[in-house]
């Protein structure tokens, strides 16, 4: 299936994971200010790269250990403008991680995070939103930590749930939270997905609330705010 956002068109056909709403928050959140190398971890359709690409002048290396996913990213990337700066690779990022010599200015990702938990039918789909076996956290934390510049920061996307064990893991290799966004399904309701910013240059967490939906259905001014880059009806 394509989706037409205001600067480019995904295709996410024969992907294991579809463009959705995570990674769409995280992409227009994401603080890539400065960023001239990026890296974009479990790529799937390239959502997240070509959101970066708009948003940026980084160079942007995506990977995914998908061979479909990489070949649909790669056609996605070569139907935009920012073509020249956006390559795409199959690789296990463990290996990717032990092998690449390149540190980057933000590394980014929206990765499998339901552990334990009740799989789908697919085995591509459960590749790609389990951490069972395919990218455990503490092989996401290593293998980021490994990649990160000096000053650069990591940012992902997890279930509310998760955050806060994440959180006590990464600052174990000297990762600290620098910006955390709680999102709600509705106005007054519990979070249930977290957007998570690090760094290893200590400041004030800057923490902020977004609610999705109106209890009416109609989207929330903050979030068209958020995403009216992208979104064409916004």
């Amino acid at each position: 299936m394509s989706f037409t956002f205001k600067q480019f068109t995904v295709d996410d056909s024969n992907c294991p994971m579809k463009v959705g709403t995570d990674a769409v928050l995280l992409g227009a959140w994401a603080d890539f200010k400065g960023a001239k190398t990026l890296l974009d971890i479990g790529t799937g359709c390239g959502i997240l790269a070509l959101m970066a690409a708009q948003r940026s002048e980084a160079y942007i290396t995506a990977i995914d250990v998908h061979d479909e996913a990489i070949q649909r990213a790669t056609l996605n990337f070569l139907n935009t403008l920012w073509g020249k700066r956006l390559n795409a690779e199959v690789v296990d990022f463990m290996d990717f991680a032990l092998t690449d010599a390149l540190k980057y200015d933000y590394i980014i990702s929206n990765p499998p995070f339901f552990s334990r938990s009740l799989k789908a039918p697919s085995p591509d789909r459960n590749l790609a939103r389990h951490n069972d076996n395919s990218l455990p956290f503490k092989h996401l934390i290593s293998g980021a930590s490994r990649l990160l510049c000096k000053s650069g920061r990591f940012g992902l996307v997890l279930p509310a749930i998760q955050a806060e064990p994440f959180i006590v893991m990464i600052k174990a290799v000297g990762l600290k939270v620098v910006r955390r966004l709680n999102v709600q399904p509705y106005p007054d309701a519990a979070p249930n997905r977290v957007l998570l910013e690090f760094s290893s240059i200590y400041q004030p967490v800057h923490t902020g609330e977004l609610a999705i939906r109106e209890r009416s259905g109609n989207y929330t001014d903050s979030y068209q705010k958020l995403t009216r880059d992208f979104y064409l009806n916004f």
